[in-house]
């Protein structure tokens, strides 16, 4: 299991590290795109596997990116969108999206509806998840900034 976990994080670590690369970012950028693509997919992995809901699995692995990139933006002093946008590609349900209009364009308007659902449930917890980081974010540097 603990096998399987790791290879799925490495395949995300290199879909994240290409689209960070497709994106034009700074080589040391790529890296830590990379990184976060493979610790937001490998939080949802563990979620899944241990029995966890998929939604919550989207929202957990979303916030674990967001966070960790608002937390890179600030040592490195580089926008948050930088890591955030390559670490979050493989959370992105596009597999359900692609299935949902298969289904809708063969005539089974049952299951497109029924994925559609899961796949839009699926897309807004991953965007709790960024405005959540991002509001604690948010919240915690008026504070660093009030202190001082």
């Amino acid at each position: 299991m603990i096998k399987d976990i790791l290879l799925a994080g490495v395949y995300a670590a290199g879909a994240a590290g290409f689209c960070a690369f497709y994106f034009n970012t700074n080589k040391f950028d790529v890296l830590w795109g990379a990184l976060l693509g493979a610790l937001g997919w490998i939080v949802y992995v563990i979620i899944q596997k241990t029995g966890g809901s998929a939604m919550y699995a989207y929202f957990a692995g979303a916030f674990s990116v967001a966070i960790a990139s608002e937390f890179l933006a600030y040592l490195i002093k580089n926008p948050a969108t930088v890591y955030l946008l390559p670490g979050l590609l493989p959370l992105v349900p596009g597999g359900g999206m692609f299935q949902t209009m298969r289904a809708a364009v063969s005539g089974n308007m049952d299951t497109a509806l029924s994925l559609g659902y899961a796949t839009l449930g699926a897309a807004g917890a991953i965007a709790l998840g960024i405005a959540i980081a991002s509001s604690i974010a948010r919240l915690f540097s008026k504070f660093l900034w009030k202190k001082k």
